[in-house]
């Protein structure tokens, strides 16, 4: 049951640790789907580059990454929702919608 009016955003609540979809629905983030998230929230062309994965965790590589965002995508289908996640090739991903950072008070 979403607790706050459904918006068009993409909302990180609680540090990161979760995200709030436009539809209401929030999930919790693993730490590399946060980590993934944190690096987007902070481009503001909301791109996460090949350069970039390296740093999210560890030297995570690209596989590792690929196969983080597919469960993310699933996670998110399974509330009917889409994720705007779009693979660029040979770069990275580009988020297309609106993402936002929200004071975790709540």
């Amino acid at each position: 049951m979403p607790q706050d009016p459904v918006d068009g955003w993409w909302s990180l609540l609680y540090w990161g640790w979760t995200l709030q979809l436009p539809n209401g629905a929030r999930l919790d983030l693993t730490e590399v789907e946060r980590a993934c998230f944190a690096c987007l929230v902070r481009n503001p062309q909301r791109e996460l580059v090949r350069e970039e994965v390296k740093h999210l965790r560890g030297g995570m590589n690209m596989r590792s990454l690929n196969v983080a965002i597919c469960r993310l995508r699933t996670k998110v289908r399974q509330t009917g929702a889409r994720l705007p996640l779009h693979t660029v090739h040979g770069v990275g991903y580009a988020f297309l919608g609106n993402l936002r950072e929200l004071a975790s008070s709540k």
